[in-house]
């Protein structure tokens, strides 16, 4: 079962995005942890980004995680961000993908090719350990590409067939709005996060 499951009910009140000073960020877990119990956020998501080489030690960031689990009333989730490389894998080891609670994808650099693009969603959608698509839709808008409403429906039941969330990124704004509509209809599930890089874009949902 998908982690996401487990803790359904805080999926648009907890926040389920956020970047620390290991990578662009510049907040540390402690003071993520620190500023939700100020808050009254019931549940938060660490999402760090990951490559197959990675620039910081990842363990570390995990020991962070842990030792914040002791510190505060908090539900706090380990979790990841990967790239979609265009073959459909994720530019992240197995390893790492099994040990977080929580990995979500992004499409960052990509080819513009739509079928390149579609081909290796699909393919991701079928990784097992992915929960949410993160900033969606972002990466098609920024390149000029479109998918029409047939290859929505498609690719929406999909995402449901596999447990996958589509992420409300505040940051962004994502999904874009004409696919808000379709999304309802197919009754996909919607998970907040706010893409946090520092310590101040935390916010409470009321």
């Amino acid at each position: 079962m998908k982690i996401w499951k487990k803790y359904s009910q805080y999926l648009l009140s907890g926040e389920w995005h956020i970047h620390t000073s290991y990578t662009d960020g510049e907040s540390s877990v402690d003071d993520y942890c620190k500023r939700a119990v100020e808050l009254g956020i019931p549940l938060i998501v660490f999402t760090e980004h990951v490559r197959h080489n990675l620039s910081y030690d990842f363990n570390a960031y995990m020991d962070d995680i842990d030792n914040a689990r002791e510190k505060y009333d908090l539900i706090i989730l380990s979790g990841c961000e990967a790239k979609v490389l265009p073959d459909g894998t994720l530019d992240v080891d197995d390893d790492i993908l099994k040990q977080v609670d929580y990995p979500i994808f992004a499409f960052h650099s990509f080819p513009r090719d739509i079928d390149i693009y579609l081909d290796a969603l699909y393919d991701v959608l079928r990784n097992p350990y992915v929960n949410t698509w993160a900033h969606p839709g972002v990466f098609l808008k920024r390149s000029g590409l479109y998918l029409s409403e047939k290859r929505l429906y498609n690719l929406f039941k999909n995402l449901n067939d596999n447990d996958t969330l589509i992420e409300q990124n505040m940051k962004y704004n994502a999904p874009p709005e004409a696919w808000l509509n379709i999304t309802r209809r197919c009754r996909v599930n919607y998970v907040r996060g706010s893409d946090c890089h520092r310590v101040g874009d935390l916010k409470l949902v009321s």
